[in-house]
């Protein structure tokens, strides 16, 4: 598995592609703010899927996928085919700790 720090950074790279940014996402749907100056701070959400989610908006592979799916069967799938529809899928919530 790719360290958490790799991952995030892998994912506020996909995030700040033109094709996601379109999306008109706000950051904080998706990290606690670091502080008013850094919206990217720690994940609310899974990591790997994250990654998963906004690769296949950008239409790249996901490096996470192989390790997302081995965890939880099927999971990428789903939240590839919930991107090709135009669906944004509820992803696993992270707490703070």
């Amino acid at each position: 598995m790719e360290a958490k720090t790799d991952i995030g950074q892998r994912c506020r790279t996909l995030f700040e592609n033109p094709v996601v940014r379109a999306k008109g996402w706000r950051s904080n749907l998706f990290w606690r703010p670091e502080n008013p100056q850094n919206p990217y701070g720690a994940l609310r959400v899974d990591g790997e899927e994250l990654e998963v989610l906004l690769a296949a908006i950008v239409g790249v592979e996901a490096r996470s996928r192989p390790t997302l799916e081995q965890r939880q069967p099927g999971r990428a799938s789903f939240i590839e085919r919930s991107i090709a529809h135009g669906e944004l899928p509820l992803l696993t919530y992270q707490s703070d700790s």
